[in-house]
């Protein structure tokens, strides 16, 4: 799924973190993690979608975490 797919090229990344005491992901803004992420999303796109398309994925995903865990 893409959710699972950009889960994945993220946290590869280091670009966002599961919460240690909930495991909700948390956005780390580190802005050399989300360009690597941007280049394996180009490197490993989405099945069936485009490079171009696979990072505007990869951001949308991004667009909806937050760097607070909702549980917290």
């Amino acid at each position: 799924s893409p959710d699972v797919w950009a889960t994945r090229i993220l946290l590869h990344s280091h670009a966002i973190s599961p919460c240690a005491e909930h495991g909700f992901m948390r956005l780390r803004f580190h802005h050399a993690a989300i360009d690597y992420a941007h280049a394996l999303a180009a490197a490993d796109p989405l099945l069936g979608k485009s490079k171009a398309k696979s990072v505007e994925a990869l951001d949308e995903f991004l667009d909806g975490l937050n760097d607070d865990c909702p549980a917290c």
